[in-house]
């Protein structure tokens, strides 16, 4: 499945010839460039000549993403990159939802993991989608509709440790966005995975995927009844977390089964937990 997930420069391509032209000119650009330069010190992906940058703008057009086998309509560059390029750099293949399963997805962003999600569970299953920032969510019902997913429910909140309002701090781009109850210059509001489970009557939940760039064990006290109830697969990115997750899971009767950190030892990666004596 790894191999599948890779290389969308062969792969990815556009719903208008426009646009398929622009795609053509930016990836004969890039493959010259890469034949006459070292490798950047961050990598071609975050070069400013990779393909899905330079040297025309891909903004706003209809894209294929491989990895999704879908369409996106990206509005900022962290979008293109997130749709094409997430099974490079996340270990997107531990999630694995079945047909008819339940799949929260907390963090939803542009619809990676959703999209993904929403075509395993099928029509008998669910997929509850949390995007609280505007933009982001904008893409995210875009790309459900482009793909004509009618098993999902985009919910425009945060999930957070209580309901109401919450400090809100934007990023740099649009993938950063978080809950910062210190130094957060906007509000948002937010609510329990609890709550939001307990009055859509939900009889399962299978998955609770959380990206949401350090509010992760917040996010999880909100959801003690669901594990509790539910126990459901966990598949968290992990923001300098880890030791704080270890004690709540732990508690809960969970155990992670495995771990990725790009940062090491456990500054920012990934885990997948599992309930003690599951055999999911």
């Amino acid at each position: 499945m790894r191999k599948e997930l890779r290389n969308p420069i062969s792969k990815t391509h556009a719903l208008k010839l426009a646009t398929m032209g622009k795609m053509v000119v930016n990836k004969a650009t890039y493959v010259f460039i890469r034949a006459l330069t070292s490798t950047p010190p961050d990598g071609w992906l975050h070069s400013p000549w990779h393909w899905y940058r330079f040297p025309f703008s891909l903004r706003k057009h209809f894209l294929w993403s491989p990895s999704v086998q879908g369409w996106f309509c990206p509005e900022d560059e962290s979008a293109i990159e997130c749709m094409l390029h997430l099974p490079s750099y996340e270990p997107v293949y531990w999630v694995s939802p079945k047909p008819g399963d339940v799949f929260v997805d907390v963090g939803a962003h542009v619809g990676w993991y959703t999209l993904r999600a929403a075509r395993a569970v099928g029509p008998a299953g669910l997929i509850i989608a949390l995007e609280p920032d505007p933009i982001n969510r904008h893409q995210l019902e875009k790309n459900l509709a482009l793909n004509k997913v009618r098993n999902c429910e985009v919910v425009p909140l945060a999930a957070w440790s209580r309901p109401g309002q919450v400090r809100w701090r934007p990023g740099q781009q649009p993938v950063w966005h978080r809950i910062d109850e210190q130094e957060g210059s906007e509000v948002i509001e937010a609510t329990k995975v609890d709550e939001l489970v307990a009055k859509r009557n939900l009889e399962r939940v299978d998955w609770l995927k959380m990206d949401i760039e350090g509010g992760e064990v917040e996010a999880l006290k909100g959801a003690v009844a669901t594990l509790r109830r539910f126990r459901p697969a966990l598949f968290i990115e992990v923001h300098e977390t880890l030791g704080h997750l270890n004690v709540l899971l732990s508690g809960l009767g969970y155990s992670i089964v495995q771990a990725s950190f790009d940062e090491p030892p456990d500054k920012h990666g990934w885990i997948l937990a599992h309930p003690n004596g599951s055999n999911k």
